[in-house]
C-alpha cells in the first residue's frame, strides 16, 4: 500500500493497513530547525541541509533522510510567498502582505511588529491597499518535488490564515475583533478582498500544479487553552459564512479535500467545520477544554478525520520522561485509530529543547501500535 493510498483511506473513514504517519506534511506537525539537526546527528543520519519555509515558525521542510528512517507518509509541497522577504535598514523585514517582522529575543522565531491596515479608518483607506499578485517564485521547485514524491501524499502548504489570522495581521488584533462587533461594513469589506485575492492565488496555483496535489491545507486559529477567540455566534455570523466559500470554492472548482488547522478549545464549532466542508482537523489540541480525544472520536469521528492529537506537546512531549510519552502515545492511538478517520502527528511542532529520547520514543511507541491487524 502506498502513502497516498493510505492516507485516502484515512479520510475516508475506512482503516488501512496502519495509521498514516505525518511528519512535516504541514508546517504544524514539523519539528525546529535546531530539533531536526539535533535529531539527525542522534540517528545518524545523513544530513541533506536545512530547508525553512514557514520563517516565522523556525520550522523545517523534513530532510528526506528523516522521512524514510520513519516511514513518512506525507509530503509538504510548500508554497513561497510572491517574493523573498524584503530587509529593512533597521533589520526588520517585510513579507508579501507588508507586515514587518522582527526577529524574537531567543533568536527561534520571527514576530510581527506593524501592520499594513493598522490605522484604517474606513473602506477608502482598504482600497488603497493592493495585494501583490501571484507570481512563479511561489512555485519554485514544487514541479522537481511533485514528481520526485508521486507516491506520498502530497499536501498545498502555504496558504496561511485567510479569515481570521490574515487580516487581524493587517489590522493588528485589537482592531480586527473590534471590527467584528463595530465596523460590520469595514470587516466585510476587507473579507470580501481577502476572499478574492484568494480566489486569484488559488486558480494562479492549481492550474499549474493542482492535479498533483490531493489536499489543499488552510488555517486559522480560533481558540485559546480554555474557549474560543470569539462566542460561537460571532463565529458563525462573521467569520464561517466566508470560509465556508473559500473551501467550498476549492472542493467544487478543483475537487480537493479540505484540511484545517485550528488550536485550542474549538469544540463549539468542530460541527460547523463540518458543515462548510472541511474534511480533516488539525492538531488536535487534546490538553484544551473539551478536547480530550475519547469524546472528540465519539461525538465526530466519523464526520471528521483528526489529524494530530497523538501525544501533548505542552507538557508531555516537552516535559515528561519517554515512559510517559510512550503510555500516551499508545493510549491515544488506541482511541484515534478503529474505523480509519485518523492520522498521527504530535499536537504541534517539536520546539527547541524537547528531549531527543522523548522525539524517539514517540515514534517507535507510533511504530508499535499503528498496525490495524
Amino acid at each position: 500500500m502506498t502513502s497516498k493510498e493510505r492516507v485516502f483511506l484515512a479520510l475516508n473513514h475506512q482503516e488501512a493497513d496502519c495509521v498514516p504517519l505525518d511528519i512535516g506534511g504541514i508546517n504544524n506537525t514539523c519539528m525546529h530547525q535546531i530539533i531536526e539537526t539535533q535529531l539527525k546527528r542522534e540517528l545518524g543520519l545523513e544530513d541533506h541541509g536545512t530547508i525553512v519555509k514557514a520563517y516565522g515558525q523556525g520550522v523545517v521542510i523534513p530532510d528526506k533522510s528523516v522521512v524514510d528512517y520513519f516511514g513518512v507518509d506525507t509530503c509538504c509541497i510548500y508554497l513561497n510567498e510572491t517574493r523573498p522577504w524584503i530587509k529593512n535598514p533597521d533589520g526588520t523585514f517585510t513579507d508579501m502582505w507588508g507586515i514587518r517582522q522582527k526577529k524574537s529575543p531567543d533568536d527561534f522565531y520571527y514576530e510581527m511588529c506593524s501592520h499594513p491596515l493598522e490605522k484604517a479608518e474606513c473602506v477608502k483607506d482598504l482600497d488603497r491597499y493592493e495585494f501583490e499578485p501571484p507570481t512563479e517564485f511561489m512555485l519554485e521547485g514544487l514541479t522537481e518535488r511533485l514528481a520526485e514524491n508521486q507516491d506520498k501524499f502530497c499536501i498545498l502548504e502555504g496558504f496561511r490564515e485567510p479569515m481570521v489570522g490574515l487580516p487581524s495581521w493587517l489590522r493588528g488584533m485589537e482592531n480586527f475583533y473590534a471590527d467584528l462587533i463595530l465596523d460590520k461594513g469595514f470587516s466585510d469589506a476587507l473579507h470580501e478582498k481577502i476572499f478574492a485575492y484568494y480566489r486569484l492565488l488559488i486558480d494562479f496555483v492549481m492550474e499549474r500544479i493542482g492535479p498533483q496535489i490531493d489536499l489543499v491545507k488552510f488555517a486559522d486559529d480560533m481558540g485559546t487553552q480554555t474557549s474560543l477567540l470569539l462566542s460561537p455566534e460571532l463565529y458563525r455570523s462573521r467569520i464561517k459564512p466566508f470560509q465556508e466559500r473559500l473551501y467550498r470554492y476549492v472542493k467544487e472548482t478543483y475537487h480537493k479535500k479540505i484540511l484545517l488547522h485550528s488550536c485550542g478549545a474549538i469544540r463549539p464549532i468542530i460541527g460547523d467545520l463540518i458543515e462548510i466542508g472541511v474534511d480533516a482537523l488539525n492538531p488536535v489540541q487534546i490538553s484544551a477544554s473539551g478536547m480530550d480525544p475519547l469524546s472528540l472520536k465519539k461525538e465526530f469521528g466519523e464526520k471528521i478525520t483528526f489529524w494530530g492529537g497523538g501525544v501533548d506537546t505542552q507538557s508531555v512531549l516537552n516535559r515528561g520522561t519517554p515512559e510517559e510519552v510512550r503510555k500516551q502515545v499508545k493510549e491515544n492511538l488506541e482511541i484515534w485509530k478503529p474505523g480509519g478517520g485518523y492520522v498521527f502527528a504530535q499536537v504541534h511542532n517539536i520546539q527547541p529543547g524537547v528531549p531527543m529520547q522523548n522525539i524517539i520514543a514517540m515514534y517507535e511507541t507510533y511504530a508499535k501500535y499503528a498496525a490495524y491487524s
